[in-house]
């Protein structure tokens, strides 16, 4: 009997990967990675709507940490504007901004 049919040999003879299987494996790869989101207890929050109110009453810039799956990031700009109905703030920096919502954010610091 050929030596391809016995045990794992059809597996073994032919070494090739289908696209759809190389990008299913990244992809298990990626999931292993992925953090959970931390919940902020009431001390944490406080600290973080007393630094998103100071920022917009004092014109100082601010640091809003911001939860990602995979890596954390850091915003750095000026509280313009706080959305209290879709959840969310506006950080301006130089010519751009950005929403942040409030759900993604970890910590904030003046």
């Amino acid at each position: 009997m050929s030596k391809k049919l016995q045990g794992n040999g059809v597996y073994e003879s032919s070494r090739f990967i289908i696209p759809q299987h190389r990008e299913a494996a990244f992809r298990q790869a990626e999931e292993i990675n992925r953090r959970v989101k931390p919940n902020l207890d009431e001390q944490q929050w406080e600290i973080v709507e007393h630094a998103l109110s100071e920022s917009i009453r004092e014109h100082v810039p601010i640091t809003i940490h911001v939860f990602g799956s995979f890596e954390n990031r850091e915003v750095t700009g000026m509280v313009t504007r706080v959305d209290t109905y879709g959840k969310q703030v506006k950080l301006s920096f130089g010519d751009d901004s950005e929403w942040i919502k409030y759900e993604d954010i970890i910590a904030a610091e003046v």
